[in-house]
C-alpha cells in the first residue's frame, strides 16, 4: 500500500544554529547561577552571597560568573528582578473581589506573607541588603509591575468614587510606605515579637483603608 505521506525534508525541520545553541546555553547557565545565589541567600541571608561562594556551589570558576554578570552588583540586580516576579505572582494569586476594601486588605496580607516567606528577597528589594546595588530604571519598572495589582485596586476605587484622592500613585505610595515601615522595623529587630509586628501591621492596614475610603461606602 502506497503511503502518500512523506518524511519532512531537512529544510522543513527546525535547525538550531550554533549561535542560537550557545545563547540558549548561556541563558540556562545564568538561570542556574541566579537560582544558586537565591538558594544561598534564602538559607544564609544576603550577606552570605558572594561570587566565590556561588562559584563553589556551581563548581565553576569565578571568572565565568563575572563574565556573565559583570560584578556582584549585576548578580544582585538579577536577584532583585527575580524578587519582583515572585511578588507579582503573590499578588496575582489573591482572588479578585468586588468589595475593593476587602480586596485591598487581602493584597496587603499577601505583602506581609511575601516578607515572611521570601525575607531575603524582600531585603534585597526594599532593605538595601546589597550595598553594591542601587535600583535603576529597569529595577524600578519591575517594582511598578509587581505593584500593579495594588495600583489597579486604588485606581478602581477612585474611579468608582470610593476614594476622594484623585492621584492613585500618591495613595499607593502612602499605603506602601506605611506597610513597609512596619515590616522593616520588624525585620530590623526593632519589633522583637512577630505577633506584635503582625498586630501593628493589621492595624495599619485597617487605618489606611479607613483613611482613604469614604465612610459612606
Amino acid at each position: 500500500m502506497h503511503n502518500s505521506s512523506k518524511m519532512p525534508s531537512i529544510d522543513d525541520r527546525t535547525v538550531t544554529t550554533y549561535p542560537e545553541a550557545k545563547l540558549q546555553h548561556t541563558e540556562l547557565l545564568k538561570l542556574n547561577i541566579i537560582e544558586t545565589a537565591a538558594s544561598i541567600m534564602q538559607e544564609y541571608g544576603p550577606e552570605a552571597v558572594t561570587i566565590r561562594r556561588v562559584a563553589e556551589k556551581m563548581e565553576c570558576s569565578t571568572k565565568i560568573i563575572y563574565n556573565l554578570f559583570g560584578s556582584k552588583e549585576g548578580l544582585a540586580k538579577q536577584l532583585f528582578l527575580e524578587g519582583c516576579k515572585l511578588l507579582a505572582v503573590a499578588f496575582q494569586a489573591v482572588p479578585e473581589q468586588d468589595d475593593l476594601k476587602l480586596y485591598l486588605s487581602d493584597v496587603a496580607q499577601a505583602y506581609w506573607d511575601f516578607s515572611r516567606d521570601y525575607t531575603s528577597y524582600y531585603m534585597v528589594m526594599f532593605g538595601g541588603a546589597f550595598s553594591e546595588f542601587k535600583p535603576e530604571e529597569e529595577s524600578l519598572q519591575a517594582i511598578g509591575t509587581a505593584l500593579q495589582q495594588v495600583i489597579t485596586i486604588i485606581t478602581k476605587a477612585i474611579e468608582q468614587g470610593f476614594i476622594y484622592e484623585k492621584d492613585p500613585l500618591l495613595v499607593v505610595n502612602l499605603v506602601w510606605a506605611s506597610l513597609h515601615g512596619t515590616i522593616h522595623l520588624y525585620l530590623g529587630g526593632h519589633i522583637l515579637n512577630e505577633e506584635t509586628a503582625k498586630t501593628l501591621y493589621d492595624r495599619s492596614v485597617s487605618n489606611l483603608i479607613h483613611t482613604f475610603f469614604r465612610s459612606d461606602n
